[in-house]
C-alpha cells in the first residue's frame, strides 16, 4: 500500500489533532497527512470546524511539511467553497489532492486542473463528476465493512484510492484491515494506487508490511 495518511496528523491525545506536533509527528515518521481547509479574513487556516483566531495559517503549514518527502501525500478536506484563488497562491510541493467540497465548487477545482478526488459511500453511490476526478475518497458511514467490489471497480477505472479506516468513525478496524490485506496481497498490481487514512498510522504500518 502507497499512502498510509494520518488523520488531522499523528496525534496521541485529541488534544493534538490538527496541530504542529502532530504534523511533524506525522511526517518525521514517514506518513501522508489528511488536514482541514477553511478561510478566515481571506487567509486560508487549517480548522475542522468554524476557524477561531488561533487556527494555523496554510503557509505555516506548508513551512512544516517543506522539509519531508515530496510523496509523503497530502489530503485536503475542503471545508468551505471559494478557495481556489487562495490556493493558488501557494506552491505545494507535496504530492496532494483535494476533495470533501461540494459539488458545485468541485468544478471549480476541475477547470483549474486542480487534483480531485470524488467521494463513495453507502450513501453516496454515485460519485460526482466520475470521469473528471484522478481518485475517489471511499468512505462508510453504516458499518465497518470493506466493499471489495466497488474498490476493485474503481482500481479497474484507473482511479487512485484512499480508504477511510472504520475507526474514524468510531467503528473497530480489525476486520475491514485484514480484507483489505488480502485483497492487496491477493492483487499487488493495485498496491500503489491504494492508501488509507487512519487515526493508527503507526499500527497501520506494522500491520500492512505484515506477510
Amino acid at each position: 500500500m502507497k499512502d498510509i495518511i494520518a488523520h488531522r496528523g499523528f496525534w496521541l491525545k485529541t488534544s493534538e489533532q490538527n496541530t504542529k506536533v502532530a504534523f511533524e509527528r506525522a511526517l518525521s515518521n514517514g506518513f501522508g497527512i489528511e488536514t482541514d481547509l477553511r478561510d478566515r479574513n481571506q487567509s486560508l487556516v487549517i480548522s475542522h470546524d468554524v476557524p477561531s483566531v488561533d487556527a494555523m495559517p496554510f503557509d505555516t503549514f506548508l513551512g512544516i511539511c517543506k522539509h519531508s518527502r515530496k510523496d509523503q501525500k497530502i489530503a485536503l478536506n475542503i471545508k468551505a467553497d471559494g478557495l481556489q484563488p487562495l490556493l493558488e497562491e501557494f506552491d505545494i510541493k507535496n504530492e496532494h489532492f483535494y476533495f470533501d467540497m461540494s459539488v458545485p465548487d468541485m468544478i471549480g477545482f476541475l477547470k483549474k486542473s486542480m487534483n480531485v478526488f470524488s467521494r463513495y459511500s453507502n450513501i453516496e453511490e454515485e460519485p460526482s463528476l466520475y470521469g473528471d476526478c484522478k481518485g475517489i475518497w471511499l468512505d462508510n458511514f453504516n458499518d465497518n465493512k470493506l466493499n471489495l467490489v466497488i474498490l476493485d471497480k474503481f482500481l479497474k477505472d484507473n482511479k487512485n484510492v484512499v480508504l477511510v479506516s472504520p475507526e474514524l468513525h468510531k467503528k473497530d478496524e480489525s476486520g475491514y484491515w485484514s480484507d483489505l490485506r488480502e485483497f492487496i496481497n491477493s492483487n499487488p498490481q493495485w498496491s500503489d494506487n491504494i492508501g488509507l487514512c487512519t487515526d493508527y498510522p503507526s499500527k497501520a504500518r506494522d500491520y500492512f508490511n505484515e506477510k
